[in-house]
């Protein structure tokens, strides 16, 4: 990675390796003055996203992306977007279903926070107009002889304009790939359109599919998160997921995985937001 990022014919990075890696990585990147597009999570630990935070700090401008593709997934821009425009009022509520078939691997409940349901925490802070301010999580064994394995899970956070969130995790649906969001506001609810195929009406009942997993389902976004990423170096300007975005998802995440190891309600515990985000 040392090689490619000091290459002079390189002028940007995309960071696709394993988790762990991330951090060091996209670090190097910053260094080197290169744009960056990190998948997520930025890093793996609250401390190494700050490192990464600080480092971008250090330069005085965004060169970081964090690849929450979700943000260009059309079902979430365009209730994001309806959100917006004041159609509900206020927001009192955000629910998310994040729905997968089985895993190859069994997951532990911080893997689960942290490599799948880190997804859902950034919408929920990205679509909802406050910040969080606390997290709690309950689960289901996949396993009972394995305590910290995790089938279903759901992470209750709560906002600190008083709006509340509910993140559903299911490892193991039977039947396919699923990502919904829905949001309650006083003067109504917006729900994102299900993922479009055709309706089979046919010997007494209705019947649509449902994609097999998330490269189907999401592979528009990843070309759209990488193409604005693209168009946006070209600019000379900064889009999408800051490193902030990164840093205080893996807060939450770290305010959940607290939760679960304790069975209580946790606080945040994260850095004052710094002013060039």
């Amino acid at each position: 990675a040392s090689d490619l990022i000091a290459d002079p014919d390189v002028d940007a990075v995309l960071v696709a390796s394993t988790d762990a890696t991330h951090a060091d990585i996209t670090i190097a990147c910053i260094e080197a003055g290169k744009p960056v597009l990190c998948e997520k999570p930025l890093a793996t630990t609250v401390a190494d996203a700050e490192r990464v935070l600080r480092a971008e700090l250090a330069t005085g401008r965004r060169l970081v992306q964090v690849g929450f593709m979700r943000e260009y997934d059309h079902a979430h821009k365009d209730l994001y977007d309806l959100l917006q425009s004041g159609a509900i009022g206020a927001a009192l509520k955000f629910r998310s279903l994040h729905v997968n078939p089985r895993f190859v691997r069994e997951l532990t409940i911080d893997s689960v926070i942290t490599n799948s349901l880190i997804h859902d925490i950034h919408s929920a802070r990205w679509i909802m107009p406050a910040e969080v301010e606390s997290a709690y999580v309950q689960w289901a064994l996949a396993d009972r002889a394995r305590p910290r394995s995790a089938r279903l899970a759901d992470i209750q956070l709560a906002f600190v304009d008083g709006a509340i969130g509910s993140l559903e995790y299911n490892g193991d649906s039977g039947y396919g790939y699923e990502v919904k969001v829905e949001v309650t506001g006083e003067k109504g609810l917006i729900s994102t359109a299900e993922h479009p195929s055709p309706a089979l009406r046919h010997s007494g009942s209705v019947s649509s599919a449902i994609t097999p997993n998330w490269p189907e389902r999401f592979a528009q976004a990843y070309l759209d998160e990488a193409q604005a990423w693209i168009d946006a170096i070209q600019r000379n300007e900064a889009t999408g997921p800051s490193a902030w975005d990164g840093y205080m998802s893996l807060a939450v995440a770290d305010a959940s995985i607290r939760s679960a190891n304790t069975g209580r309600p946790h606080h945040l515990d994260a850095i004052e937001k710094p002013s060039l985000y």
